[in-house]
């Protein structure tokens, strides 16, 4: 059940106003910004966030903007791929399209098809931080925590029908962005 605010509706997938948590670098604000070598560590062993800390919402009330966090799932990469050659959707207009652009055409294809109706501008293939560098991991971002003031964020039940689409078990998570991963100035 959404829980209503003085502004707007948040969603479930954020922790209520007054949740206390004790958040890590580059999670936590600190000064100076730190560099990816210095949380890199942390970074690989650390699990995505059920819900989003408060401290990771936006406002303007403080003068640094947080981390773009996605809300969303580990790409199932093959089957998406897997899916994009069986739909003949690796190509448009006569090109051959990269691995991730077919992986997306997929992907908003299975959510038209399941009758998920998420917003196409909301539904993207997102890189994250979070994990090994090695496996380089995507996330099927339903959408992040710059977004969430927008009326339209899809439903939970919204989110059932396209992870049981994707072959997904699992509710959605928080991730950390790949470039936008740190603390910076409006």
């Amino acid at each position: 059940m959404d829980k209503k605010c003085a502004r707007s509706v948040v969603p479930p997938s954020v922790d209520p106003p007054g949740t206390k948590c004790k958040l890590h670098r580059p999670f936590a604000f600190s000064s100076p910004r730190p560099r990816f070598e210095q949380v890199e560590g942390y970074l690989t062993v650390a699990e995505p966030f059920l819900t989003l800390p408060r401290p990771l919402v936006p406002t303007r009330r403080i003068a640094c903007k947080p981390p773009l966090m996605h809300y969303g799932w580990r790409v199932p990469r093959d089957l998406l791929l897997d899916y994009a050659r069986q739909h003949r959707l690796t190509r448009k207009w006569g090109r051959v399209l990269e691995e991730c652009e077919y992986m997306e055409r997929a992907m908003i294809d299975i959510n038209k098809k399941s009758g998920a109706g998420i917003p196409s501008d909301l539904l993207k293939l997102q890189p994250t931080s979070l994990g090994s560098p090695e496996d380089f991991s995507l996330v099927v971002t339903l959408y992040s925590n710059y977004q969430l003031k927008r009326r339209d964020l899809p439903s939970e039940e919204q989110f059932n029908v396209l992870r049981q689409g994707l072959g997904i078990e699992g509710p959605p998570r928080w991730y950390l962005d790949d470039e936008d991963w740190v603390w910076s100035r409006w």
